[in-house]
């Protein structure tokens, strides 16, 4: 379990891309903003998953788009901020880039951290709904080391345009497809409670869900996209808040 300090920030699902798309343009200021402006409060800042639409790292290559975004990121590590990067099912292949030079604390798994004396456990959120056969299967695939392996050898030009095409197929399925509701997140996030743990912290779904409990709560980050929703743990209370 990672000991942290609050203020404690959770932000998930900004989708920044990295080959434009028509409406997107606002999207990366938009999280260079909130990082310049809200995480910059952060005494640790845990960005819960699919922070890019896509991430990949060859041997000597990284996606160029995301420079702008991890250039911030770098600052605030430098300027003493801890930053936890838990890999989604859009950026699920970071390698040590993340750590060796922008200096992120980078997690494949959920994430269990002690803050201020409270248990958190922080999850992306991808997988829960265990009646989606479908996804969890192609997510095996996906994160199967063979598969990584092969995407290696493709080049960077092609696996990033790749990559983007099924992207745009994979938003349009979540947009018109949210056949499992909140419940199958609520139920994991109860287990855990049960547990032990005194709040639990999801993103991937895109939607806002904040339910208190005795011992603490539960937080649904929420959809950055539209809302700018993001979370914040400070003074012993966890909030849903938002940026605009």
């Amino acid at each position: 379990m990672l000991t942290c300090r609050s203020p404690a920030y959770f932000l998930s699902d900004c989708h920044l891309p990295l080959i434009g798309r028509r409406g997107q343009e606002s999207w990366t200021p938009r999280v260079i903003r909130f990082l310049r402006e809200e995480a910059v409060k952060a005494e640790t800042l845990f960005l819960a998953g699919d922070l890019f639409d896509f991430w990949f790292e060859w041997r000597h290559c990284v996606p160029s788009a995301a420079f702008p975004v991890l250039f911030e990121l770098r600052r605030l590590a430098l300027g003493g901020k801890r930053i936890i990067f838990m890999a989604g099912n859009h950026d699920g292949h970071p390698g040590q880039f993340l750590e060796d030079y922008v200096g992120l604390t980078v997690s494949r798994k959920p994430v269990d951290a002690d803050i201020d004396g409270q248990w958190f456990h922080v999850a992306h959120g991808d997988g829960l709904a265990t009646a989606d056969r479908g996804y969890r299967l192609l997510r095996s695939l996906v994160r199967w080391k063979p598969t990584v392996t092969i995407y290696r050898l493709i080049h960077p030009d092609f696996g990033i345009w790749f990559a983007h095409l099924v992207s745009r197929a994979s938003h349009n399925y979540a947009s018109n497809n949210d056949r499992f509701g909140p419940e199958p997140y609520r139920e994991y996030a109860r287990s855990k409670l049960d547990e032990g743990f005194n709040y639990v912290v999801i993103g991937h779904r895109h939607h806002a869900d904040h339910i208190e409990h005795p011992r603490g709560g539960y937080l649904a980050v929420g959809d950055w996209i539209k809302d700018g929703s993001y979370g914040v743990f400070e003074e012993g209370k966890l909030k849903l808040k938002f940026f605009v």
